[in-house]
């Protein structure tokens, strides 16, 4: 006996009484009515070995409201999407004992759980078609012929190719040519170090020529004459151009003063005093003889 396989499971599903279909033009939900909702409970759909069944359960109780058996290869008779939704189907519930069967509608809130519940019964009719197709091949007269037709399943060929010997026969080796690593760098050494001793990057190179510049220096700082970090770069071989000499920064132009005038602003005054009055020394605050006072030597 074949175990029972849980495709898909949702807890929360509306059950509608549905009026009979009018035309060969499909279910229309937009006539179901919510006065005719008949369940609200849980949705599994079931699959053991061919069988599949659709079946509606109370969620507290686990009773079984309704099954609508799924026959092989013939998912429409049993599950039938509305024409003017697509979150609403239309089941066919059948009687196990008297063998009648009823339509209901089913509605599911998310458009997605729907796509889910639909992809669930497909994949499962796929999978029970190429079973049956394997079957047919493994017992055909010529496996390999009958694979290499088939369109259902056209990569079963390779389950029946001959087989071929791919093992060392006696005598028979293998060359394997590994590529050397460049030196490693020595103890103590980093790449900043080669940067500052071009010489010692040449190591293990296969030209002669090729040697790293020093890095410039950053923007605003004063070149060195000593090279490495800081050190103006040199015009490379044969370019024809002398290197330039170091171009000493800039000292920021001073400010002007005015001339016959002098900024006070001691007491938060703006107003020019004239600068022979600004420049002059203070005047003696002691007493003349022009004012009457007599002087003592």
């Amino acid at each position: 006996m074949a175990l029972e396989q849980v495709l898909f499971v949702h807890k929360d599903i509306d059950v509608f009484r549905i009026p009979p279909r009018s035309g060969a033009g499909g279910w229309r939900s937009g006539e179901w009515r919510v006065a005719d909702k008949i369940f609200t409970g849980r949705c599994r759909v079931v699959a053991q070995g061919e069988k599949l069944e659709v079946r509606l359960e109370d969620v507290s109780s686990g009773e079984l409201f309704g099954v609508a058996p799924v026959p092989p290869g013939q998912a429409h008779i049993a599950v039938e999407q509305a024409t003017d939704s697509s979150r609403n189907f239309v089941l066919r519930l059948e009687d196990a004992a008297s063998r009648r069967h009823a339509f209901v509608g089913v509605s599911f809130a998310e458009r997605s759980t729907a796509f889910d519940f639909n992809v669930a019964i497909s994949d499962h009719e796929r999978q029970q078609k190429r079973a049956a197709e394997m079957a047919r091949i493994s017992a055909a007269a010529d496996p390999l012929a009958a694979a290499t037709a088939s369109g259902v399943v056209p990569e079963a060929a390779a389950l029946f190719r001959p087989t071929t010997d791919l093992s060392l026969k006696a005598g028979e080796t293998i060359k394997i040519t590994v590529k050397k690593k460049e030196a490693a760098l020595a103890d103590g050494e980093s790449f900043l170090s080669r940067l500052a001793h071009p010489a010692a990057a040449s190591t293990g190179s296969s030209s002669t020529g090729s040697r790293l510049m020093p890095l410039a220096p950053p923007p605003g700082q004063p070149t060195t004459a000593a090279g490495g970090f800081g050190a103006a770069l040199a015009p490379p071989p044969g370019s024809g151009f002398a290197a330039a000499a170091p171009v000493p920064p800039q000292q920021p132009p001073r400010p002007q003063q005015q001339q016959g005038t002098a900024a006070v602003d001691l007491l938060g005054l703006d107003a020019a005093v004239p600068a022979q009055a600004a420049l002059a020394p203070p005047a003696s605050s002691a007493p003349t003889a022009a004012e009457g006072w007599a002087t003592f030597e």
